[in-house]
């Protein structure tokens, strides 16, 4: 009983939906939003961004649908080379019963997909009430196939909430160069072996290799808007102390 209801209490309450705009396009390199103006519903069609969202980082990966409350303050990078599509509902409605950000992440990528294009297509489109109708209708079967996926992901709940106090902190230290797998794994209270299976678990790939991943592809992003003139400068902000180890990898990675 327990999980039905924390599985229906994000959307039990909704009601007099107002579609507002259903937008395509290509992520920005980094961006902060001081207010969400209305609910939005945004499906990552490919590539990878981290939400940061009060205090936490989410990352939002191809296939998966990431739930920003209306009034939402919050800021986001994209942290993979090349586009990073995606497909976003803006809408406002009377009640959402648990105002606060969902990441769904164990979605039917496919039937998401086609659903996000269809309601895309009925909005360029919609001429009368019909349209609007159906528009309607594949929106509450967004919600439905939604509301599954939460299901699903509640047994992995109690995982992220031990690894909350590492992801916290990697917010914030990302960058450093002293960063370690052994003193994210203390913050979390398990061994450094453990940890290293809880994040993988999580977010499918080790933490080491993650933290590469964000350090280069930032130093990507600062490269390409020209902020540094050395390579140097732009090894050290992205937490590298050694600038040939870190031309080596960067090169490696963007090969």
């Amino acid at each position: 009983m327990k999980k039905r209801q924390v599985t229906a209490s994000m959307f039990e309450a909704i009601s007099n939906i107002q579609i507002t705009g259903i937008i395509r396009g290509n992520s920005t390199a980094q961006a902060t939003i001081d207010c969400r103006p209305s609910h939005t519903l945004i499906y990552k069609i490919n590539g990878e961004s981290i939400y940061y969202l009060r205090g936490t980082p989410t990352h939002l990966r191809e296939g998966t649908v990431l739930y920003v409350p209306e009034g939402e303050k919050y800021s986001f990078e994209k942290v993979s080379a090349g586009e990073s599509l995606y497909c976003l509902i803006n809408f406002h409605c009377t009640s959402v019963s648990e105002q606060k950000p969902q990441l769904f992440s164990s979605c039917d990528s496919e039937h998401v997909h086609y659903i996000f294009n269809q309601m895309l297509r009925r909005w360029l489109l919609a001429h009368n009430s019909s349209d609007r109708y159906e528009l309607l209708s594949l929106f509450y079967h967004l919600i439905s196939i939604l509301l599954q996926t939460q299901e699903k992901q509640y047994h992995t709940s109690a995982q992220y909430a031990r690894l909350r106090p590492a992801l916290s902190y990697l917010e914030e230290h990302l960058y450093d160069p002293d960063l370690t797998c052994s003193t994210l794994a203390a913050l979390c209270g398990v061994s450094e072996v453990t940890f290293r299976g809880l994040f993988a678990d999580q977010f499918g790939e080790p933490p080491k290799k993650y933290i590469i991943r964000c350090r280069l592809t930032k130093a990507k992003t600062i490269i390409e808007s020209g902020e540094y003139s050395t390579l140097n400068e732009v090894a050290y902000t992205v937490g590298y102390q050694d600038p040939l180890y870190f031309s080596r990898h960067f090169k490696k990675y963007f090969k």
